[in-house]
């Protein structure tokens, strides 16, 4: 425990991965100037693997550009997160450099220093739905075990190519591979994803807000085979498309359907379907691993079934997020967010019905309930202060900057949710649906380069209940 708590003490919260630098303070970005300038050459370090293209697709400014200094600062800015955002550098410097025979020129180099990319994780997971889940078990059986293999910058150009090997009381096996730009203007990509995977475990109903789970002694509860093809088409810098395509055939084991009536769309025990899926997303977020300025805001749709088969689903959902973060005052920061489901169609399978308790879809405090339900609607609002500013250190007997230079903050927060599930057709024995939730509680924010966020918190919620849960990301 010692040794973890130390780790953690090291690879606290990263907010910043860079700097704007001025070279030979001719102009200082802290002033508005307006003197009018224009860009020179525009020069790249670092990049060993990560093509130019990619790095010049980031950057809000161009060579030749006239404008003013205040206005190139801001656009340095800019650029720098837009590059952080990639998830391609743990630091981004740009240096502005006035030209030594013309001032008015100004020389840009931007200097990174690359995340790794090849990542050949070993597996290790719990089976739960999340880690506070199966605390309260404990039980080493519910494990699962293998290879998981990533390369997130393919080739130079920010493809992702991923392997999933995943044995054990689940398995997964899966292969992605993703071109995040496929034309000239670096807008257009595409990628597919597909795979097999079998439980032996899976949840079948929820009685008193608590799943309950149906194990097949013999084989397996549950197996699924998955096709999908992936469309993206990005718009300038912060304004995104997705469109998902999807084949499902899942299959469950004889006893598990007559255990719920309402898990299943149609008779039988098998049941497949195609899916479209519909994500924009637009990001001015600062960091999106812990943002402490900017907003983001997104749209879902979701269609399962359309009509082509008697075992398929029949139902739709849209679902919409908007976070807003601020800066108080000088330590201090607030951040909120608004997120909303409804549902429409048909009576929603219960093995593809996910309202709060899943994901970042929940009330903090309520960690350990699931909320069913066909829509509902989230309220968070967090208040932060900055414990340890952001600093960087060089960590000894790492031969490499990817792993030793790290920048690290921490945050105490306290925090005030409220959450609704809204159920059509209720059930009696699940006494938070269709209730106002509210929790409350403080909390340590602690984040690190590669985007890792561990969070400990300590909470209160409506049924009076106290409870201490420990999260790996962002709360809002």
């Amino acid at each position: 425990m010692r040794v973890f708590l130390l780790f953690l003490a090291l690879m606290v919260v990263a907010t910043v991965g860079g700097q704007i630098r001025v070279a030979n303070n001719i102009y200082d970005c802290e002033i508005n100037d307006n003197k009018l300038i224009s860009i020179g050459d525009i020069s790249l370090s670092g990049n060993d693997v990560t093509r130019d293209k990619i790095i010049f697709r980031e950057l809000e400014f161009q060579s030749g550009q006239k404008l003013t200094f205040s206005e190139l600062c801001e656009l340095a800015t800019l650029s720098r997160e837009n590059l952080m955002n990639r998830s391609l550098f743990n630091f981004v410097y740009v240096d502005l450099i006035p030209d030594e025979k013309d001032k008015a020129l100004i020389n840009i180099k931007i200097s990174v220093i690359e995340r790794w990319y090849i990542w050949p994780l070993p597996i290790f997971e719990l089976a739960d739905r999340n880690f506070n889940s199966w605390w309260q078990t404990k039980d080493f059986n519910r494990v699962n075990y293998g290879a998981f293999i990533t390369h997130n910058n393919f080739r130079g150009r920010m493809e992702k190519l991923q392997l999933l090997l995943r044995a054990g009381y689940n398995q997964n096996y899966s292969l992605l591979y993703e071109i995040p730009y496929l034309t000239a203007k670096q807008n257009f990509g595409i990628g597919i994803e597909g795979g097999y995977s079998r439980s032996r475990e899976i949840a079948y109903r929820t009685i008193d807000n608590e799943q309950l789970y149906y194990k097949n002694e013999t084989g397996y509860a549950q197996e699924r085979l998955f096709l999908k093809a992936i469309f993206s088409y990005r718009i300038g810098y912060r304004n995104s498309h997705f469109l998902y395509l999807s084949f499902d055939r899942y299959s469950f084991a004889d006893s598990l359907i007559g255990l719920n009536p309402d898990f299943m769309a149609a008779e039988g025990h098998k049941s497949s379907f195609l899916a479209l899926q519909y994500i924009f997303k637009h990001d001015y977020r600062d960091n999106k691993a812990y943002p402490i300025e900017g907003y983001y805001f997104d749209f879902e749709f979701m269609r399962f079934g359309f009509g082509c088969s008697t075992t398929s689903p029949d139902f739709h959902y849209a679902k919409t997020t908007f976070d807003w973060y601020t800066p108080i005052s000088g330590r201090w920061y607030w951040a909120s967010s608004v997120m909303a489901k409804f549902s429409g169609g048909k009576t929603q399978p219960y093995y593809l019905r996910k309202a709060l308790g899943f994901q970042n879809d929940f009330v903090r405090s309520y960690e350990l309930y699931v909320i069913d339900g066909d829509n509902f609607g989230i309220f968070k609002n967090n208040l932060k202060f900055n414990v340890i500013k952001p600093k960087v250190r060089n960590l000894p007997l790492i031969p490499t900057e990817k792993f030793s230079k790290i920048h690290y903050a921490a945050y105490l927060n306290l925090f005030l949710d409220m959450g609704y599930a809204g159920a059509m057709i209720p059930d009696p024995t699940n006494s938070l649906n269709n209730k106002l939730l509210i929790g409350t509680g403080i909390g340590l924010d602690l984040v690190t380069y590669y985007d890792m966020v561990f969070r400990f918190e300590y909470s209160r919620n409506r049924l009076n209940e106290f409870g201490f849960f420990v999260h790996f990301m962002a709360p809002i």
